[in-house]
């Protein structure tokens, strides 16, 4: 292993018919035949490369880059893969079973439904050129150490039973149905990841950080929690008062706003959900609540879709996993909001428009000031005037977006897409 300094290790560029011989002589090897060779590469560069349905248990690629690379169905069982870089890979299916992954960036990779019982995921040196670069520029600290990167990755049905991930980072991923009985999770952190129905049966939580983590239907049972960090993390447990302790039926509360509505607020009451869990409540789908008052209430993992929450006061609501395609959400006040993961794809988001007595028009823009929307869909959302200072735009989507005129002074926009958006005078620190 070395540990030279950055500079003093450039990576050794491999071509895909090189590494198809690679593959092939490790075949003959693993079945013991004559003019085989195991496969051991270090310090190699296989971006882009496919290795798809290979079986390469055994191998070593010690500190290589497999970064975009079609790792789908490929057996690394067993394998070296000490402080590899597989950013962006594609890994469906593989099998990673007691791998040596220590200090390795699986950060953005897709591992849906991939086998990694027993791998070892703990925090290791790093030992190329590109690896050491990539940590100074992006980590505080000693850049010749890190945790194993899962940030962002889909890790949707994995299994991870047993493995070591000893303060790995899994900020943001996909972990949904996905097993990690009796893994070593102390000191990780699960920051905003989507643990929906993930068995966690006996495994260690201790100082481990899952703030902001979904985690319905998850099953905790004998996992060691001490220490452990739950701000905002979500359960099926109530947040807050359930909707049945409101008293009166959906039906009743709309019959009741309308009135207030029509009346100019003498006659009725404005439906006010304050703090209300509405996730065992009625569906919210297509209705129309326009002008209600909802700050700190949970619609969290519900269906949205089609609905009509005009001129809503909705701060520090919590909309995380929401469905929300084509709802009408103008001049709603949105600040400090939770919107992580939801879908508002084609959902208008402009301003109101008003007139003054004296027949001026001016306008109420909708305003998600210091809310959190890391990973948001909005492809084709309409959000004119929309304002976003401060807010959090970790990985949101804003594809095909009308954008023109947005304040985004502030906000964290470090890997959000605007592919095609319309951003004339949209108001940037640094573009996009």
């Amino acid at each position: 292993m070395s540990e030279n300094p950055v500079g003093e290790q450039p990576l050794l560029k491999v071509t895909q018919s090189e590494l198809n011989e690679i593959i092939r002589r490790h075949r003959v090897f693993m079945a013991g035949k004559r003019g085989g060779a195991r496969a051991v590469v270090k310090d190699g560069d296989l971006s882009g490369l496919s290795l798809a349905g290979q079986d390469l248990s055994q191998s070593d690629f010690t500190g290589c880059d497999f970064s975009n690379a079609d790792l789908n169905d490929t057996n690394f069982e067993g394998a070296t893969l000490f402080g590899c870089d597989f950013t962006h890979a594609k890994m469906n299916n593989a099998r990673m079973v007691k791998s040596d992954m220590r200090g390795a960036d699986v950060s953005k990779a897709d591992l849906s439904k991939a086998n990694m019982t027993g791998a070892d995921l703990r925090e290791g040196k790093i030992i190329t050129h590109k690896r050491a670069k990539k940590l100074d520029e992006n980590f505080s600290g000693d850049a010749q150490t890190a945790a194993t990167q899962f940030s962002g990755s889909n890790l949707s049905g994995a299994n991870l039973n047993g493995a070591t991930a000893n303060a790995a980072n899994f900020d943001d991923s996909n972990l949904r149905n996905a097993t990690l009985q009796g893994t070593d999770l102390r000191n990780a952190t699960l920051r905003g990841a989507d643990l929906n129905n993930a068995d966690l049966s006996s495994a260690d939580l201790r100082n481990a950080d899952l703030s902001y983590a979904t985690m319905v239907g998850a099953i905790t049972r004998g996992t060691e929690k001490s220490g452990l960090q739950t701000t905002l993390t979500l359960t099926e447990e109530p947040v807050g008062k359930d909707f049945e302790e409101v008293g009166l039926t959906l039906d009743e509360l709309l019959l009741r706003h309308i009135s207030w509505v029509a009346s100019g607020g003498r006659q009725g009451a404005q439906m006010d959900l304050t703090g209300t869990d509405m996730r065992k409540g009625p569906s919210l789908a297509t209705r129309r609540l326009t002008a209600m008052k909802a700050p700190q209430a949970t619609f969290a993992e519900m269906d949205l879709r089609g609905i009509e929450i005009q001129s809503a006061q909705m701060q520090k609501a919590d909309f995380r996993n929401c469905l929300l395609q084509n709802a009408d959400m103008r001049g709603s006040n949105f600040t400090e909001a939770l919107f992580n993961r939801a879908n508002l794809s084609k959902a208008n988001l402009n301003p109101l428009i008003f007139k003054k007595p004296d027949g001026v028009e001016f306008t109420i823009p909708c305003c998600f000031e210091k809310a959190s929307l890391r990973q948001v869909i909005l492809t084709g959302a309409r959000i004119m005037e929309g304002k976003f200072r401060g807010a959090d735009l970790v990985d949101a989507d804003f594809s095909n977006c009308d954008l023109r005129k947005a304040d985004f002074t502030g906000a964290n926009i470090a890997g959000a897409k605007f592919d095609g958006a319309a951003l004339e005078g949209a108001i940037f620190d640094k573009n996009p």
